[in-house]
């Protein structure tokens, strides 16, 4: 079962994206786990998060092949947990879709499959857009001296400089 789900979720470009998922496995902790992290350009239909059964595996595949799906990573481990976060650097309007984290519980001898999805929606950065000032930005101030560190201007004795 999913001990933590990734959630739909809005950013602006430029942004730093996380999306978490966490698995418990259903049988002994001697056996392994696969969590994958898959993006799938423009596929809306995100709301079933239902765990699916293995044998709507091949049909799921098949039809995210036809949407553009890429498999971002894979992690495995032996035991009865497995988490995997998802960090997205930086988003551009192109990252915008489904994220899915799908993994393969290989208890009791047989895999079983299950997945999660959420959908990212990045819109448009305050950076993102040029817009052309109509007189240039005033310079910053420089910042007041610290106490004790002032500089005092010195006088030159105009007899003591000889050429």
């Amino acid at each position: 079962m999913f001990t933590e789900t990734p959630h739909d979720m809005t950013a602006r470009t430029g942004e730093d994206v996380e999306m978490a998922c966490s698995f418990r496995g259903s049988g002994s902790p001697s056996y392994s786990l696969e969590i994958q992290w898959w993006y799938v350009r423009s596929h809306r239909d995100w709301t079933d998060k239902q765990a699916w059964a293995s044998n709507q595996l091949k049909a799921s595949q098949q039809e995210d092949a036809g949407k553009d799906a890429t498999k971002i990573s894979v992690v495995k481990v032996v035991g009865s947990n497995i988490s995997h976060k998802l960090r997205l650097s930086r988003v551009k309007p192109t990252d915008e879709g489904t994220y899915e984290c799908r993994v393969i519980d290989f208890s009791d001898g047989k895999a079983r499959h299950h997945k999660v999805k959420a959908y990212l929606r990045v819109q448009p950065g305050e950076n993102s857009v040029l817009h052309l000032p109509e007189a240039p930005p005033a310079a910053p101030a420089p910042p007041p001296p610290k106490p004790g560190k002032e500089l005092r201007k010195r006088s030159v004795d105009e007899e003591a400089c000889s050429l």
